[in-house]
């Protein structure tokens, strides 16, 4: 039997009464339980349990200090409801268009609140796009939808840039966005990318269980999807990235049951089997997709400072380091040195790249050398590790496939400009047969 919006009323009626002189301590005690419970439940895809809990969370938002709070976690409630429900063949759109206006309602309320504004606004921006999708054959409904998600969504931006939930909504906005108006695919994977780069930094920082502090599983969960979607399918990035999602939420219905199955069969039907080996590399001029110029590196050239993470155990975060471009050899060829610093800023890691654009076969042709890395204690050891690398541009980011025996990258230059750029490699130590998503990540700025 299909919950009606009846029994989200019925239940507030029934706790409401019982609310009167609890303590803010247990109050705030109880509402965290419920949040809990909601979040299982929306990975869970139970859409009973998440009109009940909206019930239950009703009560606490009538008044008092944490009554925003208990907006904003109706709000996600109902809009988590209506979400799981597009992936429900049987699903109702009217009930789907009455969670979502409900959940708009919650998250005006709670935007209200400061401390809520970016978080309560971009979910009621995604909310209307959502209506928006239901309501697509009336010209007049779309296009209101249409614009107050927007307005909704540049607030967002403005009262919180640096929200990783917030970013989660603005990709999946500029996913259908065209490019000569500042969107498309992969505009959109760039913000998906930014976002969980600021979800990880600010993981374990929220102290408030009331407050949001969800994205890094949903990030991967987007960028997982849009890899499948994509004009130009990456499915062992999709696939890396959907693994990435469960291994925060194993139970995650979604993900597990619905979306990591698709890129599997993808991955078949591609002839890349369904077992999670990545596909061999094929050289750019074989590969359509593949596209280089002999410039798409040029930014690369001058004096770089730079903040390297790696996230295998034993390695401190954020080491500080030098990245330096040189064109040698007439400018045929652009040579790189790339080290980081020790604590003593004495080199603790240094490698070179040779990078030499193929104008006869129209790709890049590049070898890396790694020739410093720590040693036992404060030692060093002196290397000559080779690799070979295959480069392309996807959009307005670049593609690098390194490979040295078993050990493979998978690296994205993204976020390129004048003055920055972010690298970013998925890692596999058994020669692709296995992945660890966005294992190494450095932040580069132009020295002064």
């Amino acid at each position: 039997m299909r919950v009606r919006g009846l029994l989200v009323v019925a239940i507030a009626g029934l706790l409401v009464a019982g609310l009167a002189g609890r303590p803010a301590g247990r109050e705030r005690r109880l509402m965290s339980e419920i949040v809990g419970r909601i979040r299982k439940a929306d990975y869970a895809g139970d859409r009973k349990a998440l009109a009940s809990l909206a019930g239950e969370m009703a009560p606490y938002s009538e008044k008092g200090a944490l009554a925003s709070r208990a907006r904003y976690w109706r709000g996600f409630a109902l809009w988590r409801r209506a979400l799981n429900g597009f992936n429900e063949t049987d699903s109702d759109p009217k009930d789907l268009q009455r969670d979502l206006m409900a959940a708009i309602r919650d998250f005006t309320e709670a935007a209200k609140d400061p401390r809520l504004a970016g978080d309560a606004k971009s979910a009621a921006a995604a909310c209307s796009w959502n209506l928006l999708y239901l309501n697509r054959e009336d010209a007049e409904l779309r296009q209101g939808y249409l614009k107050e998600g927007v307005r909704l969504i540049e607030e967002a931006k403005k009262a919180a840039p640096d929200n990783p939930r917030v970013l989660w909504v603005v990709g999946g906005g500029e996913w259908y966005v065209p490019v000569e108006r500042g969107g498309g695919q992969a505009k959109a994977i760039e913000t998906y990318e930014r976002g969980l780069a600021l979800a990880r930094k600010q993981k374990g920082s929220a102290t408030d269980p009331l407050q949001p502090s969800w994205g890094e599983p949903e990030l991967h969960m987007n960028i997982a999807w849009s890899d499948l979607n994509r004009a130009t399918p990456d499915l062992a990035a999709a696939e890396s990235n959907a693994r990435a999602a469960l291994a925060i939420v194993p139970s995650w219905h979604y993900v597990k049951d619905i979306l990591l199955p698709q890129i599997l069969e993808a991955k078949a039907k591609a002839g890349a089997g369904a077992s999670g080996t990545a596909p061999s590399a094929v050289a750019p001029a074989a590969n359509p997709r593949r596209t280089a110029s002999a410039s798409d590196f040029d930014f690369l050239e001058g004096k770089w400072d730079v903040v390297y993470n790696n996230s295998a155990p034993g390695i401190p975060p954020n080491i500080p380091g030098s990245w330096v471009g040189t064109k040698q050899t007439d400018g045929r060829i652009l040579y790189d040195e790339f080290r980081l610093f020790a604590p003593n800023r004495e080199t603790g890691f240094l490698c070179a790249t040779f990078r030499v654009f193929d104008y006869l076969h129209q790709r890049w042709d590049m070898r890396y050398v790694g020739l410093m890395i720590p040693g036992p204690g404060e030692g060093e050891r002196r290397v000559a590790n080779w690799a070979e690398l295959a480069a392309w541009r996807e959009g307005s980011t670049i593609r690098v496939d390194q490979k040295a025996a078993a050990f493979w990258l998978r690296i994205t230059y993204y976020d390129i400009a004048k003055d920055r750029f972010r690298w970013k490699a998925d890692v596999s130590n058994d020669g692709g047969k296995t992945w660890t998503a966005d294992q190494i990540r450095i932040e580069a700025k132009r020295a002064s």
